[in-house]
């Protein structure tokens, strides 16, 4: 990876050793030096701190090690997610590297006061300016985005929906707990009886409650904590979700603190209907007039509680869902490749060359040293594989009269000529890339529909020009693939045969193959080796994984929103369970006497379950509002599927529902064992 010399200057990055790039080591052809990575320096160097000023070989020269990065910066996650990047080399913003393409990224810091809005009109006069100096009649603008939205922009919504999500939960819990405590007052009604009878004020009764719960809350922080430090660490350590900065998430002592602070809220919310209760008196009039069941108050208010923790659950289900199923059918998008069994490697080729025919032979030597494993059914290179970095070029048919700015932009896509056989990238019309494409015949290129529709909506792309490179032939029209992302529709791509074009440098490539991975890459490694042995041989990876990293943030956010929800379901159906079997003590009597005066058991079962299930269909019922009414926050993440999906609504009321009924079902079936008689003796 390439820097220019004040990169880690503009980013406030200071290096944990040596130092940055000079202005001599940024000019073309200049010293070869490099800064390292942290992880690189401990794996490769043991985190020797004496490395800088030491060498190491690399594209076959040796370049001296002139910095380490701090650990604190994981340049990977930040602006190459999903790839290891071992090293930075200096590169030169000068008059050879600008013929290379629009291939930079700038990142600047503005100056106190100014704005991007200010930034950019300014850098729009300067594109104005450029464009009149150079004659230039295309598009040629600037568009300037903060850098932190560009690296968490579009995290953002996603990990609001998951803080949403752990507010949801945290409520549940604060309403099981609630529950908890009211049932415990009416339990204890005779202690608080004879307290307020020994002179205890009602003040004294509400402190203790809210003592009681801030001491549970804290209690469930204890062990809530230490398992927090290790899912922290734990998600931390996977390299599967290509979310920037994830590999440094840690509890600090701030978020401890937040923890501990959001412990002690939680808790006074959960003593705060308890106390209210208690402020009453509820408790002692109970115990004076002798009766037995709760206040209506109180019954009232655990009632109103689960139908809000059923209904909390509700939503989050439903969310889930949603993210479920748009996933689902993100994974079912047509590609426009096939990534199964196939493998990709990085070929960097370890020297310069004198010119492109030379570099050409050499990369021609690899496809087929590697073509010759047994078990290999076809080997390309491309200089870009589909869901990476991409680049623009302006294209026109060659012909056509165009107004400035007029043409289209197209993605370009350096090949070797059996890159897309070996991709499986279906041909729609003409031919691939063959023989005939080679470096002193005619220049071809091969488009996709996309633009093909573009640029000649009337007639057969094959045989026409368009005029890049003073003019090509279009050769083949291949299907469309999704370059940019899983969410996104094939753009306009065209296709250049490497042996026409010496606009590359390292190569992807691409192995397609039945054979098992591993013993397959043993024996590409092998034909590296024995084609030239200074050829790097890093480690392979399967196409598959190209998609997993680009649904790799959807993955995340729906797993956990899917835990989220299981951790709610459950604890709306241990509530729902609290409240029937307290309930069912309470009416011991009640119960006695229906089966005294004739009730056969499936009337009180029945009775019993009707009972809770009243709770959750009304629970149910505000849930799918409310889910209904929050869903639009989803619609950005959402991907097949309509924010107001009737089979996600429907399937997950009828789940709560069904869950609901079985927590009903054990206490109503405790209820049934009822013995009249003993029960009319309890009084």
């Amino acid at each position: 990876m390439g820097g220019s010399g004040n990169f880690f200057e503009v980013l406030g990055v200071p290096l944990a050793l040596g130092r940055n790039f000079t202005g001599d080591e940024c000019r073309f052809n200049g010293p070869h030096v490099a800064i390292l990575s942290d992880a690189f320096w401990r794996r490769r160097f043991a985190g020797d701190p004496t490395v800088v000023g030491r060498a190491l070989t690399l594209n076959d020269e040796p370049t001296t090690i002139v910095g380490v990065l701090p650990s604190a910066f994981d340049f990977d996650a930040i602006f190459s997610p999903g790839n290891e990047i071992d090293l930075i080399t200096p590169f030169p913003l000068t008059a050879e590297t600008a013929r290379w393409g629009n291939t930079l990224f700038g990142i600047g810091r503005l100056k106190p006061g100014i704005t991007v809005q200010q930034a950019e009109a300014d850098l729009r006069v300067v594109s104005d300016r450029f464009k009149q100096t150079i004659n230039y009649g295309g598009t040629l603008g600037a568009r300037v985005s903060p850098l932190n939205d560009a690296l968490r922009g579009s995290f953002r919504q996603p990990f609001y929906v998951l803080a949403g999500a752990v507010v949801c939960v945290l409520a549940i819990a604060c309403v099981n707990l609630s529950n908890l405590l009211l049932a415990r007052i009416n339990a204890r009604r005779q202690e608080f009886a004879v307290r307020v009878a020994l002179g205890a004020r009602t003040r004294h009764l509400v402190q203790q409650a809210l003592a009681e719960s801030l001491l549970l809350a804290f209690a469930g922080s204890v062990i809530g904590v230490p398992v927090a430090v290790w899912a922290t660490r734990a998600l931390a350590g996977l390299q599967t979700f290509g979310v920037p900065l994830l590999q440094n998430a840690s509890i600090d002592p701030l978020a401890l603190a937040v923890t501990i602070a959001l412990t002690g809220l939680a808790g006074i919310a959960c003593g705060v209907l308890p106390a209210f209760h208690l402020s009453r008196g509820e408790g002692a009039q109970q115990q004076a007039t002798h009766q037995r069941s709760a206040g209506r108050a109180s019954v009232s208010a655990r009632n109103t509680l689960v139908v809000v923790e059923v209904a909390l659950a509700c939503m989050l289900l439903v969310g889930a869902g949603l993210l479920f199923r748009s996933f689902t059918a993100l994974l079912r998008v047509d590609l426009g490749f096939q990534p199964q069994h196939a493998m990709a490697w990085r070929v960097d080729p370890p020297r310069q060359f004198k010119n492109a025919a030379e570099g050409n032979q050499y990369l021609d030597g690899v496809v087929r040293s590697v073509a010759a494993i047994p078990g290999v059914d076809a080997v390309g290179l491309s200089d870009v594989l589909p869901l990476g970095r991409n680049r623009t070029w302006g294209v026109r048919a060659k012909g056509v009269l165009y107004r400035p700015g007029e043409g289209a932009s197209v993605y370009p896509r350096i090949v070797e000529q059996h890159y897309l056989q070996a991709m499986q990238i279906p041909l729609r019309g003409g031919r691939y890339f063959d023989e005939r494409d080679k470096a002193t015949g005619p220049k071809s290129v091969i488009i996709n529909e996309n633009l093909a529709r573009a640029l000649w909506p009337d007639r057969d792309a094959v045989g026409q020009s368009i005029t890049q490179d003073g003019g090509r032939v279009v050769v083949g029209v291949v299907g469309n693939v999704r370059h940019g992302s899983l969410e996104e529709a094939g753009r306009n791509e065209m296709y250049l045969d490497y042996r026409q074009t010496d606009d590359w440098s390292g190569m992807e490539m691409v192995v397609r193959s039945s054979r098992p991975p591993e013993s397959l890459a043993r024996d590409v490694r092998a034909a590296l080796a024995t084609y030239d042995s200074s050829l790097p041989s890093g480690d392979f990876y399967e196409l598959e994984r190209l998609i997993d990293n680009a649904v790799a943030p959807r993955r995340l956010t729906t797993r956990l929103l899917g835990f989220f929800s299981a951790l709610a379901l459950t604890l709306a159906a241990l509530g729902l369970y609290g409240l029937i079997a307290y309930s069912v003590v309470q009416r011991t009597q009640e119960i006695g006497i229906r089966m005294a005066i004739g009730a056969q058991r499936r009337d009180v079962l029945a009775l019993i379950i009707a009972g809770g299930l009243r709770l959750v269909v009304v629970g149910v019922a505000l849930g799918l509002t409310g889910a209904f009414i929050l869903s639009r926050v989803l619609g950005t993440l959402l991907f097949g599927v309509t924010a107001h999906d009737p089979l996600v609504f429907a399937g997950n009321a009828a789940l709560l529902v069904a869950i609901a009924a079985a927590a009903c079902l054990v206490p109503a079936l405790r209820a049934t064992r009822v013995n009249p008689i003993i029960a009319l003796r309890a009084e």
